[in-house]
């Protein structure tokens, strides 16, 4: 195991040590000094959005994540996986789980300290795929799963992905479709398609390992990380499908027959870098605080127009952007007033804040916050969020090197976003009890409709 990067982050006392094993799997190492926990992650590039590439139905990520959970050939038996989790007087119990997203499965074990050992030998057994034990315990495993789906609204009736289909469909279809699948999906499913799926997907390139503890890996640790890192097989990373996303002026509506307000959401499309961007970083971070602060100041106390104002960025939803925005709800009567009083907001009350002596006072202070963070409370899944960068042949972030840049910006450097990013076409997405048309005529009759929406 061969130590490639390391920098002890000063802003939360963790050294972060990223790690070559010896088939070139990468592996990230958090010494946590607050900790006494082993957080242990094996993660693969096997979401969802590599279903269609591999020729298999919807849903047979997040399938074959139950699988591997079931028992196996070292467990024979969920009896015998609960006897080997359980704790005692005399050493601790062991948490396994398991989660899949639309780019990752994730394989998880935390335990206390001393338990590190039973966690890595229960992380091995799940890299097993028995066909014969798993094609008995499928079915069983079928039902749990469509029982999940069940809880969801039918696929017409949910909000969240008739959004996705708004913003992906026939562009990168990927990402436009639930997790589990549809119940057709998910009953069609067979033992070869998990396996094939598994099979591909399950390989050296596509792997990334996390670990979170205090102090350094002792020797027997890294060995037998050694050991559970050659059962994978060796392959190289597999790209995903490269596509093209335009900001530009589109208007999208949902009925929702139980909605109290109106919900509206600005959305934008942000080409992903593969090296990090400081500046653009804490640029965002400063902006989304402005908006979070006029809002807030403006809409919601001087107007009563807004409860909250929500700023979002999202980097899970495509390989290659990002997508961010806000979003905010009213009642129906005020919505062209709040969408005058936004686009006034945004074009013109934003500069005059900024120029004035309050708004340097406020810049100043959100600096502060950048550059002098508080405690947070622990997190347990901080080395796997980490490191699922290098699995997009990205980076890993290092606040050090965010904050020594975030001391340079200037209010310019603020005024020059914002004047960049108010020209960006937003995607609009709207959920209210109204009719299509209804909300077209709202969104069609605001400011931003006239600025953006030109013949």
């Amino acid at each position: 195991m061969k130590l490639i990067s390391q920098f002890s982050n000063k802003y939360n006392n963790i050294t972060y040590k990223t790690y070559e094993l010896e088939n070139g799997i990468k592996l990230l190492h958090l010494d946590n000094p607050a900790t006494v926990d082993f957080d242990f992650a094996l993660i693969f590039k096997a979401g969802t959005s590599f279903e269609m590439k591999e020729g298999v139905p919807k849903g047979t990520a997040h399938f074959l994540e139950h699988m591997l959970l079931n028992p196996n050939s070292t467990f024979k038996t969920k009896a015998d996986i609960d006897r080997f989790e359980q704790g005692n007087k005399d050493r601790p119990a062991i948490y396994t789980n398991a989660y899949t997203t639309r780019k990752n499965i994730y394989l998880t074990c935390h335990a206390n300290e001393q338990g590190d050992m039973r966690v890595l030998d229960r992380m091995e057994s799940l890299l097993q795929f028995p066909k014969r034990k798993f094609s008995n315990q499928m079915e069983k495993e079928r039902g749990i799963i469509l029982a999940e789906k069940s809880r969801k609204p039918k696929r017409e009736k949910d909000g969240y992905l008739m959004s996705l289909e708004f913003l992906f469909k026939d562009i990168q279809d990927e990402f436009a479709y639930d997790v589990l699948g549809e119940s057709e999906d998910i009953k069609r499913i067979t033992i070869d398609d998990l396996e094939k799926f598994y099979k591909n997907r399950y390989v050296s390139g596509n792997t990334v390992i996390a670990i979170q503890s205090n102090g350094d890996l002792r020797k027997s640790l890294t060995n037998r990380i050694e050991e559970i890192a050659k059962k994978i097989p060796l392959g190289e990373m597999d790209n995903h499908r490269e596509v093209e996303l335009e900001n530009k002026w589109r208007v999208g509506t949902f009925t929702e027959d139980r909605a109290n307000g109106v919900s509206i959401s600005f959305i934008y499309y942000d080409k992903v870098d593969k090296r990090i961007d400081y500046k653009k970083y804490a640029i965002e971070y400063i902006y989304g605080r402005l908006l979070d602060w006029l809002t807030f100041d403006i809409l919601r106390e001087q107007m009563s127009l807004i409860y909250d104002f929500s700023v979002f960025r999202i980097g899970n939803m495509s390989y290659d952007y990002n997508m961010n925005g806000f979003r905010f709800v009213t009642e129906k009567e005020k919505v062209e007033k709040m969408l005058q009083e936004l686009y006034t907001l945004l074009h013109t009350t934003s500069f005059i804040f900024l120029k004035s002596k309050r708004g340097k006072e406020w810049f100043d202070d959100v600096i502060s916050t950048y550059v002098f963070p508080r405690t947070t409370k622990f997190n347990e899944e901080l080395a796997e969020n980490a490191i699922t960068a290098l699995l997009e042949d990205g980076e890993i972030f290092n606040s050090n090197t965010a904050v020594r840049i975030a001391k340079k910006i200037t209010i310019s450097d603020i005024k020059e976003y914002l004047t960049e990013r108010l020209e960006m076409k937003p995607h609009i997405w709207v959920e209210s009890d109204m009719t299509q048309t209804q909300m077209d005529i709202l969104i069609n009759n605001s400011p931003f409709s006239k600025k953006f929406n030109r013949v």
